[in-house]
């Protein structure tokens, strides 16, 4: 049976389900020949899943191919230690979003780094669990900014 046009715009292709989370994230390309450093872009995700993420960031950053994507995770504890996970992602799109004044990309994983994978599925679980905001009472209260809708302008660290 074929699909209707609403059922196709409102269905999600995502094999993982996806959380709208607000953490910190940096991109970092790889470094060109001649070049003596690696262009970093940072922002924050749109929205979050096991096979990869949404950010949002003031310029288009679009990269065809590899980037490392270094992801900073709220502490579980307010006493506990910001873990940061490493992994390896191919960007898959970038569009320019007039609702959040800003880039819109994407990217799925390839590769976590040590125990990222692990990390991520326990953030994204304590998250279904808290079932509130507090990825963007963090953002907030770490850069100062406050930021609690799409609308606002980015902040970093």
């Amino acid at each position: 049976m074929a699909m209707t046009i609403s059922q196709l715009q409102n269905a999600d292709r995502r094999a993982n389900p996806r959380a709208r989370l607000q953490f910190r994230v940096a991109i970092v390309y790889p470094q060109r020949a001649g070049d003596s450093y690696r262009p970093i872009y940072h922002g924050t995700t749109h929205d979050l899943c096991m096979s990869g993420l949404s950010m949002v960031v003031e310029d288009n950053a679009f990269h065809e191919g590899i980037v490392t994507v270094l992801l900073a995770l709220p502490p579980v504890h307010g006493w506990a230690a910001q873990k940061i996970v490493t992994a390896t992602a191919d960007m898959t799109y970038s569009i320019h979003s007039s609702k959040l004044n800003a880039y819109k990309m994407g990217m799925t994983f390839v590769e976590f780094k040590a125990d990222g994978k692990e990390l991520l599925q326990a953030a994204l679980q304590q998250a279904a669990k808290q079932g509130d905001d507090r990825s963007a009472q963090y953002l907030g209260t770490r850069s100062g900014a406050g930021h609690t809708s799409d609308s606002q302008p980015l902040g970093w660290w």
